[in-house]
């Protein structure tokens, strides 16, 4: 008999978080990896996330294509491109096994992985950037636009956490609020092209669960369709400030190795 709870768990987290990138610019892939390893080995959760992820990305471009950034996604994109073939070459080739400490708490036993630990630190060092009132004037120049795309990139091909470092450079380039969701979801597609075919080129795909990966397609869109809806209508949403919240509370989870 087929075990619904699973599809339940990742049929409302892909809606939720869909839903959710309409106003912090990331959070599909990083909530819905957690979900697939849950039930699988992390290869096979990496490239089924990829798969959802790359197909809302699809549908997000085509909602809000209109409103790109061109010179932000030249800078951005090409740089974010090269970080992505790197990420996920390496995929292939290292193993995400390696704890550097665990512990536990509650009768729970918690593993914390390198990559997981690197990503946390660096999402709680930009929330703190706009959260702290010293540190909220600071604006990243343009020219950094290159090193914000291939960090992106880079941790995106690797492991899929590519969203919340992509939108804490973009947040603090002061763009428009449409703009920085259109440009930010045209960065992710860039790399989703290149991290799937990748992925592809590596994986096992004979253990891709094919009926999870419909399931969280299509409640993925369900929640892209309604976040942009709602977004068109609440535009003076504070999104700097959402980013921010979200990138602090997921660090600090992957750093202690929650999520």
């Amino acid at each position: 008999m087929l075990d619904l709870l699973p599809y339940f768990i990742l049929a409302l987290v892909a809606m939720l978080a869909s839903f959710a990138t309409f106003f912090s610019g990331f959070g599909l892939g990083t909530l819905l990896l957690p979900v697939f390893a849950l039930f699988f080995d992390i290869e096979t959760a990496i490239l089924a996330t990829a798969l959802v992820h790359f197909s809302a990305g699809i549908f997000k471009f085509l909602l809000t294509m209109k409103s790109i950034n061109v010179s932000i996604l030249i800078r951005f994109g090409i740089t974010a491109i090269l970080g992505a073939y790197i990420g996920s070459f390496l995929v292939s080739k290292l193993s995400h096994d390696l704890i550097i400490y665990n512990y536990e708490f509650l009768n729970f036993n918690f593993k914390v992985e390198l990559i997981n630990f690197i990503i946390g630190i660096l999402m709680v060092l930009f929330a703190l950037i706009e959260l702290l009132p010293t540190l909220k004037t600071i604006t990243f120049h343009k020219k950094y636009l290159p090193l914000g795309g291939f960090i992106s990139g880079f941790f995106g091909g690797f492991s899929g956490h590519q969203g919340a470092l992509r939108s804490a450079f973009l947040s603090k380039t002061k763009i428009e609020n449409h703009v920085f969701i259109a440009t930010s979801v045209s960065i992710a597609l860039l790399i989703d092209i290149v991290r799937v075919n990748s992925y592809f080129q590596n994986s096992n795909l004979e253990k891709l669960p094919g009926l999870m990966i419909v399931v969280g397609i299509f409640f993925a869109l369900a929640g892209t369709f309604f976040g942009k809806h709602y977004f068109d209508k609440k535009q003076n949403i504070n999104i700097r400030l959402l980013v921010s919240v979200f990138l602090f509370l997921i660090g600090v989870a992957m750093i202690f190795g929650i999520i």
